[in-house]
């Protein structure tokens, strides 16, 4: 497993989100945006459970439960990307394998949002 760099500014978790690239699920909310850093290549994530999840220890356990859904998918995060995510509600009564797949189909729908597309080098049919 990959060592995660953590955003921990707030200026950088600001960025991400006046990128305006996220994914919402019912348990969490997954933001990107390009990295900020020159000749940056490594991913970046950031951890963000508001005071409407609950007390301290509702939050941290939300955070805890994120840390470790990361570390299970990192392999499919974007080089050179600043990620944060957002917890919701349901992240504290969900099962954590239901909530892995909502994770993985953000990560999957971010990609699409922010890999270039490539061109569909088909070769012309003469009929």
């Amino acid at each position: 497993m990959a060592v995660l760099k953590k955003l921990t500014k707030r200026s950088d978790f600001l960025r991400v989100q006046r990128a305006n690239i996220n994914y919402v699920t019912p348990s969490l909310v997954m933001q990107i945006a390009p990295s900020g850093q020159i000749g940056h290549d490594d991913y970046r994530i950031g951890f963000t459970a508001s005071k409407k999840i609950g007390n301290a220890i509702k939050r941290n356990f939300a955070k805890r439960r994120m840390r470790a859904l990361i570390s299970r998918q990192w392999q499919e995060l974007i080089e050179s990307s600043d990620y944060v995510l957002i917890a919701r509600q349901a992240l504290l009564i969900n099962k954590f394998s239901d909530i892995e797949v909502e994770l993985i189909s953000a990560i999957h729908a971010l990609n699409k949002k922010v890999l270039p597309k490539k061109a569909n080098n088909k070769p012309n049919s003469i009929n």
